[in-house]
């Protein structure tokens, strides 16, 4: 005569023969709650507005010619701050895109508030437009600060350098398709004129350390190596100069796009059904149990 199962894989099989018994007696009530959480979580998509992406690839340019390379251990041995073309390069770059400085700039400069807030801008009082919630518990429209263009760019703006390509792909998000083209192609823009700005005014500072020690220096050798230093900063000034291959080459331009980028709401409706199916099996799991 066969001995019996032990106690305790015996119990096992009958935890899960329950189990698959109430999946078997449940399974209908289960499906049906997944189905209103579906239809639940689609309706809510349908509420929010599709949203465009505007991409750009950019190529970081690298530090200048060999003449002004060739100076640079020398104006760090003087203590002069060493040029922006170094400071140029992707990693900064991307740095530089992700800023709020330049966001703010961007904002201060150009009125983008109605293409990302659209029907909620106020353009009389230049502020968000207050919900009725809002308004049940006593909010007031603020005039939009430097503070909620930093983050509506965090929010919407994309930077990411790749190192196998040497290229930057930018991209930003609104609820326009023209939009977001042209905030992306004024964001470029901007930043590619505090890049300028930034190399002219070292170079002029330079500039100006280096006549002063010619002045000051009688020794011919060490004159004429400033003299060769000054001449550095004067190309790298022309450099920065020549607005369109300073900085960075635009590569792929933005342009419109001819879809939405977002919200993926049938992706959405989906992942929710699945979720409720799980919950909803759970709860009758744990209703067998008290």
């Amino acid at each position: 005569m066969d001995a019996p199962p032990p106690a305790g894989l015996q119990e096992d099989e009958n935890d899960l023969a329950k189990y698959v018994e109430i999946l078997r007696k449940e399974w209908w009530k289960i499906a049906l709650f997944s189905l209103l959480v579906g239809a639940m979580a689609a309706a809510y998509m349908y509420t929010l507005p599709d949203t465009y992406r505007a991409t750009a690839v950019i190529k970081p340019e690298s530090s200048g010619s060999n003449q002004v390379g060739a100076g640079i251990s020398a104006l760090a041995s003087l203590g002069l701050p060493l040029p922006i073309s170094i400071a140029s390069r992707s990693e900064d770059l991307e740095v530089l895109l992700k800023s709020d400085d330049l966001a703010i700039r961007v904002f201060r400069k150009y009125d983008f508030w109605p293409i990302l807030l659209k029907d909620s801008y106020d353009p009389g009082t230049k502020s968000r437009k207050v919900g009725w919630l809002d308004r049940l518990f006593g909010g007031k429209a603020k005039p939009l600060s430097d503070w909620d263009a930093a983050r509506e760019v965090r929010l919407r703006m994309r930077a990411v350098f790749d190192r196998k390509t040497g290229v930057m792909n930018v991209s930003f998000e609104s609820l326009s398709a023209e939009g977001s083209a042209t905030i992306l192609r004024s964001y470029l823009e901007e930043a590619k004129s505090r890049m300028q700005e930034e190399v002219l005014t070292r170079a002029n500072r330079n500039k100006q350390f280096i006549q002063g020690e010619i002045t000051r220096t009688v020794d011919p050798l060490t004159r004429e190596r400033l003299f060769a230093l000054y001449g550095s900063e004067v190309e790298r000034e022309m450099l920065a100069r020549n607005r369109e291959q300073f900085g960075f080459t635009i590569i792929d331009s933005p342009k419109v796009p001819d879809q939405k980028a977002g919200p993926r709401r049938s992706l959405f409706a989906q992942m929710a059904a699945i979720l409720a199916i799980f919950v909803g099996y759970l709860y009758f799991v744990l209703r067998w149990k008290r």
